[in-house]
């Protein structure tokens, strides 16, 4: 039985995406898969760095700010213009981790650490979906020591090893 076309689209882009990945990782750039991120903990999600992609335009709107983004014409909203938002939006620049903009958006705006922490961690997931933003570090040191481990073990017992969830 021959596959559906869109079978076959949707395996030649997650082909391509994985391609992408491995290049990078190739060229030193750690990579993370999106999926991953919701579930690192606060601790390993806040010492992620939140940047734009390459070639996302950001298009402000009335009361809104909407995006486009490579490859496709249409332009997406992305958040509404409030005041938080953009604070928040304007730090995912590639130098300052997600526990550094709650840091600076608590002392700025007056919310409290767990609520800025969480309007950080919504926006920077909510942007991660839209493929708006990714991590610039997309390795926290629990992902890379884990599979270091996990390699370790597998060599050690010859794959015979199950892996709990820790």
């Amino acid at each position: 039985m021959e596959p559906r076309d869109g079978n076959r689209r949707r395996f030649f882009r997650q082909f391509a995406r994985e391609s992408l990945v491995w290049l990078d990782e190739l060229k030193g750039k750690p990579q993370c898969k999106t999926m991953e991120l919701w579930e690192l903990s606060s601790s390993e999600l806040s010492q992620l760095i939140p940047q734009v992609c390459s070639g996302v335009e950001i298009l402000p709107d009335d009361n809104r700010v909407c995006g486009r983004i490579p490859g496709n014409e249409a332009v997406l909203p992305l958040f509404d213009s409030t005041d938080a938002e953009l604070f928040v939006f304007n730090r995912f620049n590639g130098a300052n981790s997600i526990g550094q903009i709650a840091g600076e958006m608590s002392a700025a705006m007056g919310f409290d650490p767990e609520e800025s922490y969480a309007r950080v961690r919504t926006l920077f997931l909510h942007l991660v979906r839209l493929r708006v933003c990714m991590p610039s570090n997309p390795e926290p040191e629990r992902i890379k020591s884990a599979s270091e481990n996990q390699v370790r073990e597998v060599a050690s017992t010859g794959g015979n090893h199950e892996q709990g969830k820790g």
